[in-house]
């Protein structure tokens, strides 16, 4: 088994953070170090640039005399191209009641239905989900409407700051992909705490068209209240690489305890 340095990487950034933080507790008799470092977690106004989270709920249905999960997929492409690295983009296939798709997984659907009760809606696909369900648009009548429409939705969240930093990485056994993830909660007064959920998920480009980011495995840990200022390392239980002919990425998310809004999110390649 063997350790991808990605995640040695960033642990080694992290425990260079806490020691920092270690040393100045360690100098009382010489006055207070006043914490002149936004990087540091317990800095009072430490802060960290917040990744969109963007969940869309699609299928393959290719009998429409117009493929609206088409229109919305190529729209998702063109604001990718424009808003990368801010934006992380996931779909999440699931059936309809005229089209079972092969992609569908339950976990999926379970997750849309958490989503939309939110809003006391009908389901249907193309929809399309921010940050959690901090904003929504579904449907999709051509591919530039769905640009202006998606794109609208996306723009208050960009150059936004996050409660928490976040680094992934992971280890990888044959077939398993095994997530490991560090966690920084940031110390700013303004921030309330909670407990979060960090969910990870298995990706897979299966073409070049629309198959670009299909979730097909995931997996979830429960984590409670992080104090502000503290940084903690986690491993998530394995994800299963079910089709090695596809290449994969791990896609790394926090969220509240009710999984409703996303508070960070990252993404590695899966070698």
């Amino acid at each position: 088994m063997a350790s991808k340095c990605t995640f040695k990487d960033s642990v080694f950034r992290l425990r260079n953070l806490m020691m920092l933080v270690m040393l100045y507790g360690l100098a009382p008799a010489c006055g207070d170090i006043e914490r002149d470092n936004p990087l540091d977690p317990q800095h009072p106004e430490s802060t960290r640039p917040q990744t969109v989270l963007i969940e869309a709920f699609v299928n393959i249905n290719d009998s429409l005399q117009h493929n609206i999960n088409e229109y919305a997929l190529a729209a998702l492409d063109n604001l990718y191209s424009i808003h990368a690295p801010d934006v992380i983009i996931v779909d999440y296939h699931r059936n309809t009641l005229d089209y079972i798709d092969p992609y569908h997984r339950l976990q999926n659907e379970t997750l849309y239905q958490r989503y939309i009760g939110e809003f006391n809606a009908v389901s249907g696909v193309p929809d399309v989900f921010f940050n959690g369900t901090l904003a929504r648009v579904q449907g999709a009548s051509s591919i530039n409407h769905s640009i202006q429409r998606i794109g609208g939705a996306l723009q208050p969240f960009l150059n936004q700051n996050s409660p928490y930093a976040l680094e992934i990485g992971y280890d990888r056994n044959g077939d398993q992909v095994i997530p490991r993830v560090t966690v920084a909660r940031l110390n700013r007064p303004s921030l309330s705490e909670g407990d979060i959920i960090i969910k990870a998920l298995l990706v897979a480009r299966i073409d070049n068209a629309f198959l670009r980011r299909v979730v097909r495995d995931d997996a979830s840990s429960s984590v409670q209240t992080i104090s502000k200022g503290e940084v903690r390392n986690f491993t998530l239980p394995a994800l299963t690489v079910s089709e090695p002919q596809y290449s994969h990425s791990l896609v790394v998310y926090l969220t509240d305890r009710n999984e409703i809004e996303v508070f960070q999110c990252a993404v590695v390649e899966v070698k």
